[in-house]
């Protein structure tokens, strides 16, 4: 039995922690691995609980480290710790853009793998990703905008591997059948985004502005909660729409909404992937999405199964919210794209990568 030790800054809320706990929930199941995580810090949150019972855990320190000489005794601590992690495990995963590479670059005879759920290009300027790539003996990506334009940058890289990201259909299933408590009113028609509000990414401020023209009688349903949500709130009172935006915060089963929405907005200047979009054509939702790197192309078949707007396009947008209930999309064609994403591909193609 192979020991895959995941390594990730924190499991807090998140895309990608979320994703994580799937996997290690995916992978527990086939009985083919031990799984060791590393954060940074000791862990005792929401997705740590999920799956705590499943997993060997590991942590760099205990808590932060304050002052002067408590930061040196951390720092030496923490290289400790890591060294004791990777003798532990056969394989190194550093799952989130190399945020371990420090740490990593120093272990000698190990399979060190770097998990990129970005764009290269947004990478080298957020993550130094360039100086980092060195040091792994594989490079997953996890679209194939992503690995085309690694390709396409360094052509001197061999080691490239892909592997889809997944939705696991059998748990949305689950939650679209929960006894929901809510005071929502479903019978309302709406539009709906889920995401983190954080502008840097998201940009739901295009789409707030874009609903601020629309003519029709939905109102705009924003889940999710981040640090510019109050921005976010007094732009809906400037725009004079905010009897007509309802911020749910964040939700734990976002699929009935999904499910009664007249569709699924995504209005990001950048996307890890946009596994959001899978879920909300499982759902049989109609779905609008900015066109951005990477992923939304991909999944949405360059248009074929959901609708494509130049990213921050506030006019390209408010056109899509007017045609979206006149358009009917080929249902052959969003089968293709929901049999692409299951969990039992992902444990091919993981498997394809850890015997590689």
């Amino acid at each position: 039995m192979k020991k895959i030790g995941f390594c990730i800054d924190s499991l807090e809320m998140g895309g990608a922690e979320r994703l994580l706990v799937d996997i290690v929930n995916t992978l527990y199941e086939t009985k083919e691995y031990e799984i060791h995580i590393l954060t940074k810090l000791k862990s005792n949150s929401y997705f740590f609980n999920l799956i705590k019972d499943k997993i060997k855990y590991h942590f760099l320190l205990e808590k932060k480290s304050k002052g002067f000489f408590s930061k040196i005794k951390g720092s030496i601590l923490k290289k400790k710790n890591f060294k004791k992690f990777s003798e532990k495990v056969d394989i190194i995963i550093d799952f989130l853009d190399g945020d371990f590479c420090s740490y990593i670059k120093n272990i000698k005879n190990k399979e060190k793998i770097i998990w990129l759920h970005l764009s290269y290009e947004k990478l080298k300027i957020r993550k130094n990703i360039d100086k980092k790539l060195p040091a792994y003996t594989k490079i997953i990506v996890i679209a194939d905008d992503m690995e085309k334009e690694l390709l396409d940058a360094r052509k001197d890289l061999k080691n490239i591997c892909k592997i889809d990201n997944f939705v696991d259909y059998q748990e949305i299933d689950k939650k679209l059948n929960e006894d929901l408590k809510t005071d929502f009113d479903f019978n309302q028609k709406y539009f709906l985004t889920v995401c983190r509000l954080n502008e840097e990414q998201k940009d739901v401020k295009t789409l707030i502005e874009a609903f601020s023209l629309y003519k029709g009688d939905e109102k705009l349903v924003i889940a999710g909660d981040g640090p510019d949500r109050k921005i976010l709130e007094d732009l809906c009172i400037e725009k004079n729409i905010k009897d007509k935006v309802i911020f749910l915060g964040m939700i734990n089963n976002p699929f009935i909404f999904m499910k009664n929405s007249q569709a699924f907005i995504l209005s990001s200047k950048v996307e890890g992937f946009g596994l959001v979009l899978v879920e909300a054509l499982y759902c049989s939702t109609k779905v609008i999405s900015s066109n951005c790197p990477t992923g939304p192309s991909q999944i949405l078949l360059n248009g074929e199964a959901g609708e494509l707007f130049e990213v921050s396009n506030v006019a390209e947008l408010l056109n899509k919210l007017e045609i979206i209930h006149n358009k009917e999309y080929n249902k052959a064609k969003i089968e293709e794209t929901l049999k692409r994403y299951t969990r039992e591909n992902f444990i091919n193609n993981f498997r394809k990568v850890i015997e590689w």
